[in-house]
């Protein structure tokens, strides 16, 4: 797991806070430089910016290391006029990262969706959202997406591909049952997820990818957690 350096009991603060529910995606971010960390961004946001808020609720270091910012509820400043339902993350660089910040990149917005109840196609780069003419996040989010729409299964290394069209027919088979679909979202719910999930099955909003990657991450959590009960034993 990514290393985390704590900074909210420092980091100021201006903008409001919204509720959990109004975020509706992640946005990433690239600094235009190959160095950098919230000190060093701070004065420019504020002195030339005048923000009394900073640009990102997370930076990813070169190492990997994430500078975690501001809690979600905290609205920043990433993407001009659009802050109020997202969460921001940076990666410092300029359009070539690391292989570490790429594995916490994926870690950090893997965790984030679940939070959120949101999916990949949820995940967008800082020109992808209206109004915005820049070349950040510096990176295709088809090939990110890509990455995050695979649900990791036991280890973080290891992936569950759903490519197969026979695989994918069975799947959603299976996954006509609306007994089923609930009983998904249930066991999910219970390892932990967000009830934002059952807010989507009632809406009819959630898909049979998002029904797939949740029982994989259900079975990982409760597999876990066997295990650390027998260690504990």
């Amino acid at each position: 797991m990514a290393t985390i350096k704590d900074l909210r009991p420092i980091t100021l603060r201006t903008n409001g806070t919204r509720k959990l529910s109004r975020i509706k995606n992640i946005a990433r971010h690239h600094s235009a430089g190959t160095t950098g960390s919230w000190a060093t961004f701070w004065p420019y946001w504020h002195n030339t910016k005048k923000w009394g808020t900073g640009g990102y609720h997370e930076i990813i270091l070169r190492d990997g290391t994430v500078e975690l910012c501001y809690d979600p509820e905290e609205i920043t400043n990433g993407v001009g006029g659009q802050n109020s339902y997202i969460y921001n993350i940076c990666l410092v660089g300029n359009g070539s990262f690391t292989d570490a910040q790429e594995k916490t990149f994926d870690e950090r917005a893997r965790y984030w969706m679940r939070e959120f109840g949101l999916t990949a196609k949820d995940v967008k780069g800082h020109n992808e959202f209206p109004n915005q003419a820049t070349s950040c996040p510096g990176i295709d989010m088809n090939t990110v997406r890509a990455r995050l729409s695979v649900a990791p299964v036991a280890k973080e290394d290891v992936e569950v591909d759903i490519s197969s069209p026979a695989l994918k027919a069975e799947i959603e088979l299976t996954l006509g049952s609306k007994a089923r679909r609930q009983m998904i979202v249930d066991q999910a719910i219970s390892a932990g997820y967000s009830k934002v999930w059952q807010t989507k099955l009632d809406d009819k909003t959630i898909t049979n990818d998002d029904l797939l990657a949740l029982g994989a991450g259900t079975s990982v959590r409760n597999s876990m957690a066997k295990v650390e009960d027998t260690k504990e034993k």
